[in-house]
């Protein structure tokens, strides 16, 4: 039972992505320096070479889109080194206004979850995440010292609602009392918001949906005070349309993630600034709800 109310931050992490996608894009790139990208790219497969691929990610964003989403793992696996890395990354991150989505997907007992959070999330902690992934597998409750944490410093947490990996299905889609677990955990979410940030729009308990529709469908409707993250754009087994079609009803409260479908062009910056500005041409096309009166700025407008 939780027994206090957390004390919000003035400026929410909802509150700058909203403000960051209307000028920006709703896209948000996913950024992972693993053993095939780096390959990929003819760069060793080391501190060295994760930096290198940092450096050209960051030439090609320029400002472009609202939201990073980090592995950390593929930082943490050169050890200390690595860590120096991404800690650099997120702060250049930082100062160009970019929010930083950790995909830490973390979940343990409630008295670890705090050391978490230290470690993670917010502006005082180690690694300054603006937002972390996290799943509730030993129960939503588990989550709480998390949930709170990003409540009182303007932070968000990104729960695993419906995950795209082929082999969620047998655990997220189980019954739990007449509703797939998904469908309990979006309404936990739902819940939290309600209970611990009363009378705010968009709360500090985000979601993440990888459904395909209609089961993506149902979900987003469970959500109607989280915001969400929807992977799937340039996947090979998804079209754009699908995708943006699918969220349509999350309206502006979509994160919309691309990965493989700007990565594999690089490590050419120009290649990779051209496949993001068309990430952003088709959202702009697509999302007409999400990109405000006047449209999104130009990479580096203020």
């Amino acid at each position: 039972m939780r027994k206090t109310q957390s004390t919000r931050s003035s400026t929410s992490f909802a509150d700058r992505w909203f403000d960051l996608s209307e000028h920006r894009s709703p896209l948000c790139l996913g950024v992972a320096p693993s053993r095939k990208w780096l390959a990929n790219w003819r760069l060793p497969d080391d501190a060295r070479g994760a930096r290198e691929y940092c450096d050209v990610v960051l030439s090609a964003m320029r400002e472009s889109v609202a939201v990073a989403k980090i592995q950390p793992s593929f930082f943490l696996r050169f050890g200390e080194e690595g860590v120096a890395v991404l800690r650099w990354f997120i702060g250049r991150l930082r100062d160009a206004g970019t929010l930083v989505l950790l995909d830490t997907k973390i979940g343990d007992a409630d008295d670890t979850m705090e050391s978490y959070a230290q470690l993670y999330l917010g502006p005082d902690s180690v690694l300054r995440g603006d937002a972390v992934t996290a799943n509730c597998f030993m129960g939503f409750e588990s989550l709480d010292p998390l949930l709170r944490r990003a409540n009182e410093v303007g932070a968000a947490v990104f729960v695993l609602v419906r995950t795209s990996n082929h082999a969620a299905a047998g655990v997220q889609c189980a019954d739990h009392d007449g509703l797939p677990v998904s469908a309990v955990i979006a309404d936990q979410v739902t819940g939290w918001n309600a209970e611990y940030a009363p009378g705010v729009h968009t709360g500090p308990v985000a979601a993440v949906v990888g459904a395909r529709a209609p089961e993506s469908g149902s979900l987003y409707r469970r959500l109607g005070r989280s915001l969400v993250e929807v992977p799937g754009l340039g996947r090979a087994d998804r079209s754009s349309a699908e995708v943006i079609g699918s969220a349509e009803v999350i309206g502006g409260r979509a994160l919309f993630t691309v990965t493989t479908g700007v990565l594999r062009h690089g490590p050419d910056v120009s290649a990779l600034t051209s496949a993001l500005d068309s990430w952003r041409n088709t959202l702009r096309r697509d999302v007409p709800a999400a990109s405000g009166a006047s449209g999104w700025d130009s990479p580096g407008a203020s």
